[in-house]
């Protein structure tokens, strides 16, 4: 979540240019004009929803690591039990998981951040068909979400 404030300063400053941009463009009565921008704006904010997401990504990653090496380190069988197995320790763990893994599966926040990580997966791979909705919610979601992990 470290450069999540850089992010969001870059596309609050896009978005005020965008926005004036856009008044001159509707004074001068300029729709073809608009529309160029709007289908810009939806994609600069597609790539914007990616990189945000992609700061919680990480975030989750690191604490399913440390929460790996915490358990699997432990002396005492009971507490590492299937910690220290391969599938859990390989680079390759899905990233529902490792957010099981230190995000309780039962929380409503759970079902919400996969169907973020869905639409955050639609749009990384060029899909322009599913609404990312609004940055700043986006933003106030990642950050509530980032609270509720342990390790």
């Amino acid at each position: 979540m470290e450069k999540l404030p850089e992010i969001k300063a870059s596309y609050d400053w896009f978005f005020a240019h965008y926005q004036a941009e856009i008044s001159d463009r509707a004074k001068g009565n300029d729709i073809a004009g608009i529309d160029r921008m709007e289908l810009r704006r939806d994609i600069l904010e597609r790539g914007i929803f990616v990189l945000m997401f992609g700061q919680f990504e990480k975030a989750v990653n690191s604490k399913f690591e440390d929460a790996v090496n915490a358990r699997a380190a432990n002396p005492d069988w009971t507490h590492r039990r299937g910690w220290d197995t391969p599938s859990v320790k390989a680079k390759k763990v899905p990233f529902d998981t490792r957010l099981a893994m230190v995000l309780d599966s039962r929380k409503p926040s759970f079902g919400r951040i996969l169907q973020t990580y869905a639409i955050r997966n639609h749009c990384a791979h060029g899909g322009t068909t599913s609404a990312v909705g609004s940055i700043d919610a986006l933003v106030a979601d990642l950050y509530r979400w980032h609270g509720e992990l342990r390790n």
